[in-house]
């Protein structure tokens, strides 16, 4: 079983990029993903060069300026809304659940964690450099990982829609 809580930044990249661009079977990967064989190939191939120049760091303001919509590979639709206390709503766009989390910026990435129905998420979103939706990793409950599309929905001061 992959061990998840143990992943550096650049091993969840390499875990991002491989659901983007490598896996035909969105929600399963490889336990050989993390081998040190795998990520040194990978890091060092022009396709993942290129797929990382086209990411860039979030910031704070972009964070919190917006209600942002998160859609899974599963059909999932949430949105999260971010408060400037490093704190963050959840709320289905479906059903009529609502939840609280945690989130932080490292180095431009967006970490975000909550539980849910006895689940645990964490989840990373990483910018793309050109256009508004962007890349996320979630990990469930320390055992499986997802692909994730994020996109800033609305302006909250001013409620200008903001998707390509």
């Amino acid at each position: 079983m992959l061990a998840f809580s143990l992943l550096s930044e650049l091993d969840r990249k390499v875990i991002l990029f491989t659901h983007e661009k490598r896996t035909r079977d969105k929600n399963r990967l490889s336990s050989t993903i993390l081998s040190e064989e795998y990520r040194a190939f990978i890091i060092t191939e022009g396709e993942y060069i290129l797929w990382e120049l086209q990411k860039r760091k979030l910031t704070e303001a972009e964070v919190i300026a917006h209600a942002w919509l998160v859609t899974s590979v599963s059909n999932i639709s949430l949105m999260f809304n971010f408060q400037k206390n490093n704190q963050l709503t959840i709320s289905s766009l479906f059903e009529n659940f609502h939840c609280s989390g945690d989130w932080q910026l490292e180095h431009g990435i967006l970490k975000v964690a909550f539980v849910y129905e006895g689940h645990s998420y964490d989840i990373n979103i990483i910018a793309n450099n050109n256009r508004s939706i962007h890349s996320a990793l979630q990990i469930v409950d320390n055992q499986r990982s997802e692909l994730l599309k994020v996109a800033p929905i609305i302006n909250a001061t001013q409620g200008t829609a903001l998707l390509d």
